[in-house]
């Protein structure tokens, strides 16, 4: 991970930080190559968590998946759906979206539009799903609140709070904002509609650890919606109840009784060229207006340079380092080379001033 990132975790945590500059305290003791498990393709694991959550008989079953059968939450009579997928309309979602539509699943796809999603991602959301016959529910908050939360993360560095710092860190400048937002609506949205099962299509290294550094997803017991919802937004909220009362109240939640599902650690995430293959085979197109990391989100880039400058790394960074760890076979690190055009860009949509930009260093 980066070194800079691994110094203040290690110091928070009462650890000594790595005494090698190059190689941060995981690298310094890398797993066996031998001994990484084989990401295993799980799917027929999601078939038996539908079949119970519709409340079939599935038999006997292996004692392994004893805590696994136990974590998935029966689907009440009034339930709109069997699941809630938290949908962006990029690549990995959309993905995922097709998966999940050839399984035997009732299936929601649920977006935020913060209004800096790509037109295009939205039109591709729109194609897939009515071409999936999937029912398709894009919440908008108001964009000032949403704005002043996004500001929140930018400016975090300022706040002299560990706990802050070590968040926003580990979640972005402006992931953890809009990412806090999606999982409190949707948290809102699962309880109002009694929706049983959330599937997030993250990978590894990206918003998957607790403020505790503890796993948010895993597959032998499926993890509680509302718990990773605290955890995540909590912090968030509190700290915007004391600086913008308005924006916070985007930051409500609701205790559904769902279940996250963790997409990607049932079903192998195949390569990023298959994925887009397989997607524009049936009509969705790459957005060519929110840079090097994204396929959906037109102010990604703009967080990742803000962070960039403020903690000398980004969350796209520890991902890619994360992931390159627990590789068997690794490959060169693809750290991305940022794209001035989409920061510039998404300083101008978000309305940036110039004291704005020049405090955070999009202009000199």
């Amino acid at each position: 991970m980066p070194m800079g990132y691994d110094r203040f975790i290690a110091g928070l945590d009462g650890r000594d930080p790595s005494p090698d500059p190059a190689l941060c305290t995981h690298c310094l003791n890398p797993p066996d190559p031998s001994e990484l498990p084989a990401q295993e393709d799980r799917g027929r694991l999601l078939d038996l968590v539908f079949r119970l959550v519709r409340g079939e008989t599935v038999g006997e079953v292996p004692p392994e998946l004893d805590e696994l059968v136990a974590s998935v939450p029966a689907r009440r009579p009034q339930a709109k759906a069997d699941a809630l997928v938290l949908y962006s309309g990029g690549k990995d979602s959309s993905w995922m979206l097709h998966d999940l539509a050839n399984r035997d699943v009732r299936v929601v796809a649920w977006m935020l539009d913060q209004g800096y999603q790509s037109p295009l991602a939205i039109r591709n959301a729109r194609s897939l799903c009515e071409k999936l016959d999937i029912e398709l529910v894009i919440a908008r908050p108001e964009r000032d609140p949403m704005n002043t939360l996004f500001r929140l993360g930018f400016a975090m560095n300022e706040e002299g709070d560990q706990d802050l710092l070590r968040a926003v860190m580990s979640w972005g400048s402006a992931c953890w904002p809009c990412f806090s937002t999606i999982l409190a609506q949707a948290s809102v949205y699962c309880l109002d509609n009694a929706i049983p099962l959330c599937f997030v299509g993250t990978h590894k290294g990206q918003n998957r650890t607790t403020a505790g550094d503890q796993p948010i997803v895993k597959v032998d017991g499926l993890t509680p919606l509302a718990g990773v919802v605290e955890d995540q937004v909590s912090l968030l909220r509190g700290h915007a109840e004391r600086k913008a009362p308005e924006a916070a109240e985007l930051l409500r939640t609701g205790d559904s009784g769902a279940a996250l599902v963790p997409f990607y650690e049932f079903v192998p995430k195949p390569p990023t060229p298959q994925i887009i293959a397989d997607l524009e085979a049936i009509g969705w197109e790459v957005p060519h207006n929110t840079g090097s990391c994204s396929t959906n989100c037109m102010i990604n880039e703009l967080g990742y340079r803000i962070m960039r400058n403020q903690y000398g790394f980004d969350i796209y960074q520890i991902a890619e380092a994360h992931e390159q760890r627990l590789s068997p076979d690794p490959s060169p690190a693809n750290i991305a080379t940022l794209d001035e055009e989409a920061i510039r860009r998404g300083a101008k949509l978000i309305e940036l001033t110039p004291v704005e930009s020049r405090r955070w260093g999009i202009e000199k």
